[in-house]
């Protein structure tokens, strides 16, 4: 059973707020922890855990599993978060958005959070926890091919992500 609030919940209350009479601070309250929640429901490990015999309570989204050996401190879902960059300058955000794909026309219409919840679930399963990560916490080594498939699905995750949000935007703020 899926907790609530979760991130899908949320995102529905926030789009509520924006849609509705309360304050302009509320709104802009809420405004960025939507934007912020849209991304995150885009990267697959923060839409899944996997629980394990080594780790039964889950592996908080890959935050325990290990990229390579002690003392190095990379983990998957690190890993997975700096696929696109860790620059803080706006102008690198800007080149890598230029450099984004066409986001799926398709999946760009979608409206409902939970189905972009889903997806990334998805692509947890099916190419995040996929060779060389294994079974446990590892250490495992990224292949370059993992890297290019990981940074291809980024790609696509944010492109298809800012069209989403622009759309609710669009949508809540008519």
């Amino acid at each position: 059973m899926i907790p609530t609030p979760n991130a899908a919940t949320q995102i529905a209350a926030f789009r509520a707020v924006l849609a509705s009479s309360d304050t302009d601070a509320k709104k802009s309250y809420d405004l960025v922890w939507l934007e912020h929640l849209v991304g995150d429901v885009h990267q697959p490990l923060h839409a899944a855990t996997r629980v394990s015999g080594a780790d039964p309570n889950g592996d908080r989204g890959g935050n325990l599993v290990k990229l390579c050996a002690a003392p190095c401190k990379d983990e998957l879902h690190a890993f997975w978060d700096d696929l696109l960059g860790t620059s803080s300058s706006p102008a690198t955000a800007i080149r890598v958005a230029r450099g984004l794909p066409e986001p799926d026309s398709t999946l760009a219409s979608k409206k409902d959070a939970s189905d972009w919840v889903n997806e990334s679930f998805e692509l947890a399963q099916n190419s995040v926890y996929t060779a060389p990560i294994g079974s446990g916490d590892g250490p495992f080594a990224i292949t370059s091919a993992y890297r290019r498939n990981a940074k291809k699905i980024a790609q696509q995750r944010v492109a298809v992500a800012g069209v989403r949000l622009a759309n609710l935007l669009n949508e809540e703020l008519k």
